[in-house]
């Protein structure tokens, strides 16, 4: 079993790593816009968008991008442990 401080480092690379990277900002440009539009539909359409909508929808991206990076590095974290 590995210390928890190895495990962390390896998660952590993989986690930055170029694939997941780019794999979960593309996850969240499109689930992000998704998102965006259901939420700050009216807005969007009607331009009236104000700095707190820019900065929710900002941080609404930031949920599949956790989402997609948390998945795809624990993948890859138990194909390492069955190895």
């Amino acid at each position: 079993m590995r210390k928890p401080t190895a495990t962390f480092k390896v998660a952590l690379e993989i986690w930055l790593s170029k694939k997941i990277l780019y794999r979960s900002v593309k996850t969240a440009l499109v689930v992000g816009t998704i998102l965006a539009f259901i939420n700050h539909g009216d807005l969007i359409i009607s331009g009236a968008l104000t700095a707190e909508c820019w900065i929710k929808m900002s941080l609404t991206c930031l949920v599949p991008y956790s989402v997609a990076s948390w998945t795809a590095t624990r993948a890859q974290m138990e194909n390492i442990e069955l190895a």
